[in-house]
């Protein structure tokens, strides 16, 4: 502060020697004031500025922090793939007391044996209709009817294929009819032969064929002789056929069934043609038995007519 002091001071002496020379001017030299010296009381020392440490550049920009992950759910745990189910094989069990089987599908099939209640067997196949079921039976293929037996898990059942063809379908048998009932004329009271019988037969000749029994002896195997006549509408169809007294075998070749006994040569083969027919035993150029109508339909084309003494 002294400082500050003495400089106003001397700074004020400089303003006032200033201001006096340019008042006016003296021919007499003024004489000089004695300079004082002055003398400084103190020494200020300046204050050195506190240095300031420069600030590090950094070698590397600042790592931007990146922003949080997003927190996701958990994952659903997978869905559990049911085990694959094993097929079970189509199995049926016999649900009557006893059952037969056969080697086809269809009664008309020959039958192998019975199976019994309660007895269970694998199924391998079944027919087209579904209604039969194949089996293994002792290593033979059978079959069953399915409406005897239960039957398991045939949704994936095959039709067989190895079903073996149907039998042959047996023609019916031909059974004896009756005498036929007498015309309504009345027959003659000299005959001497009555009607013993007529026996129709299926035939798939493109032909009528009619055979006679006259009188037949099975014991002799003798009958007796004379000739037939077959008549349509009133009228001959054929010449009068002579037949002999010994008895001959008809269809040999075949099974016992179809064979039968006739006069030798008593044989009459007609054309086709449907309708009814008569034939009687003509002896000595006049009728000597009881007529005998018979019907040719379809294939009932073969007629056995048999007439037998009073």
């Amino acid at each position: 502060m002294r400082f500050r002091f003495w400089a106003l001071i001397v700074v004020g002496l400089l303003l006032v020697a200033v201001a006096g020379c340019a008042g006016g001017r003296s021919n007499v030299a003024p004489t000089p004031a004695p300079t004082k010296t002055l003398r400084p009381i103190f020494t200020s020392t300046p204050v050195a500025p506190t240095a300031v440490p420069p600030t590090a550049t950094p070698q590397n920009p600042p790592t931007a922090t990146p922003p949080p992950s997003p927190v996701l759910p958990p994952p659903e745990p997978p869905t559990a793939v049911p085990p694959t189910a094993t097929p079970q094989p189509a199995t049926f069990t016999v649900t009557s007391a006893t059952v037969n089987i056969r080697s086809g599908p269809g009664t008309n099939y020959s039958r192998i044996a019975q199976v019994r209640q309660g007895q269970t067997f694998e199924i391998t196949g079944k027919n087209p209709a579904g209604d039969w079921w194949q089996f293994d039976y002792s290593g033979k293929k059978a079959w069953v009817i399915g409406r005897l037996v239960t039957a398991n898990a045939t949704g994936s059942v095959p039709v067989a294929a190895d079903i073996p063809a149907p039998p042959p379908t047996a023609r019916p048998q031909p059974t004896a009819k009756p005498a036929p009932p007498k015309p309504t004329q009345t027959p003659a009271p000299t005959t001497k032969y009555r009607v013993g019988g007529l026996t129709e037969r299926v035939n798939t000749n493109e032909r009528i064929t009619v055979y006679c029994q006259l009188n037949p002896n099975l014991t002799t195997g003798i009958g007796d002789t004379g000739a037939i006549r077959v008549t349509r509408g009133g009228g001959n169809v054929a010449p009068d056929h002579q037949f002999g007294s010994i008895l001959n075998w008809a269809n040999t070749g075949m099974t016992p069934e179809n064979q039968f006994l006739y006069n030798e040569n008593c044989k009459v083969e007609l054309p086709l043609a449907a309708g009814t027919y008569s034939a009687y035993i003509v002896q000595n150029g006049q009728q000597a038995s009881d007529p005998i109508s018979f019907e040719v339909r379809g294939d009932i084309r073969e007629f056995v007519l048999k007439w037998v003494l009073r």
